[in-house]
């Protein structure tokens, strides 16, 4: 009686174990003061006690490793984008893809706070769009991000990436073809930002 009281008990308890979802992902803090990523570290929690920053504004589309996929394009290293708009991009690519446009880097889910105010060790505080997989950057070496930027000219402040130069191939424009197809999904394009930065390689679902 004694050895099946026993695994009556274990057995309940196991299931549940094995049952609970759980979330993973790999970030890092911005530091303002040194320049570059902090704080590495893995998450690893049940999804259930996620909080509202790691779920993020859009159902399914989360911190975690488990919410993003992988689109494979020949020219470039695999990228992950949220399981949600894995379909509609990776058609909108292989569209450019006909059109000739040239992909030479697509840069997409990568977790880390980036964003946001500073805190008392000048670190960011907030989560990019990149880290929930919903925005994307192409082609960083022509598509380039700057600063004191209201409207692009010769005195515009490259920060990040490469000079900005809209009559090469691979260069976004507000008149690139994948450029509209992916607005008309809801992806921002960061060569339209209001105020002082632009960031031509940049699109993000807001």
């Amino acid at each position: 009686m004694k050895n099946a009281f026993l695994i009556f008990f274990f057995f309940p308890i196991s299931l549940y174990a094995t049952s609970v979802k759980l979330c993973h992902y790999q970030t890092w803090d911005w530091s303002t003061k040194e320049n570059r990523s902090v704080n590495h570290r893995q998450v690893i929690k049940p999804y259930s006690e996620l909080n509202r920053e790691e779920k993020g504004s859009i159902s399914g589309c989360t911190l975690c490793e488990e919410d993003q996929v992988e689109i494979k394009i020949s020219e470039v290293p695999p990228f992950k984008i949220c399981k949600i708009y894995e379909n509609q991009i990776e058609e909108i690519i292989l569209k450019a893809k006909e059109d000739h446009f040239p992909f030479y880097s697509i840069i997409a889910y990568r977790v880390g706070k980036s964003l946001g105010p500073i805190d008392f060790e000048g670190k960011r505080t907030k989560y990019s769009q990149h880290s929930y997989g919903l925005a994307i950057d192409f082609n960083s070496k022509l598509n380039g991000m700057y600063n004191s930027c209201v409207s692009f000219n010769s005195k515009c402040k490259l920060i990040h990436g490469g000079n900005y130069e809209p009559d090469r191939p691979g260069a976004i424009t507000s008149e690139s073809k994948m450029g509209k197809a992916l607005q008309q999904l809801g992806f921002n394009w960061g060569g339209h930002l209001v105020g002082r930065q632009k960031d031509f390689m940049h699109f993000s679902r807001e």
